[in-house]
């Protein structure tokens, strides 16, 4: 670690707040963009580098830092960003499953809207090619992520990238033209 760092990190330590502030300053755009890279959410990168920057200052007694300031604010960027992408697979399994039990417990025939199909026909065609074709094996031939890059000589990160976006696109046509909240 740069003298530079160590000297930074002690006043941090002892509660310098105008050093703080400037170590915000200058590395939260840095941190956004990075976050971003990960998370295709401005609001949720913003949400962690904002997080990390409270846990900074609040645990700095707790902190070993043997790596540079900017690495160590990197670092942690990025595995928040995993944490956060695992805790969202994680909840859209749970949705996933649970959406699939209440379609089991209720009678179709009163679901079926056909309204809601052709809004939903219509955003996925809205969709870029690829994105289409991806959201369409995951979520109608409820094919796994690996299979999906498999078919289309595409990374498994590719996918969930295009799902991530396809989803949230979907989100956002289906709130604005339809009252429905759950499907995503």
């Amino acid at each position: 670690m740069y003298i530079e760092d160590k000297l930074l990190f002690n006043e941090i330590r002892n509660r310098n707040l105008k050093v703080y502030e400037a170590l915000f300053c200058t590395y939260y755009p840095q941190l956004i963009r990075f976050a971003n890279r990960f998370i295709l959410d401005l609001q949720e990168c913003e949400d962690i580098v904002q997080n990390l920057f409270v846990y900074f200052w609040e645990n700095t007694e707790k902190i070993n830092l043997d790596i540079s300031l900017k690495n160590y604010f990197f670092q942690s960027v990025k595995n928040r960003c995993l944490n956060n992408l695992r805790d969202h697979q994680i909840r859209d399994r749970h949705n996933l499953l649970y959406t699939e039990a209440l379609f089991d417990q209720v009678d179709h025939e009163d679901l079926y809207d056909p309204d809601i199909f052709i809004q939903i026909k219509e955003a996925i065609a809205s969709m870029p090619k690829q994105m289409a074709e991806v959201f369409k094996l995951k979520y109608v031939e409820c094919k796994r992520i690996n299979e999906i890059a498999q078919l289309n000589n595409i990374s498994e990160n590719t996918v969930k990238t295009q799902l991530l976006r396809a989803k949230n696109k979907m989100r956002k046509i289906l709130l604005e033209t339809t009252s429905i909240k759950f499907l995503l």
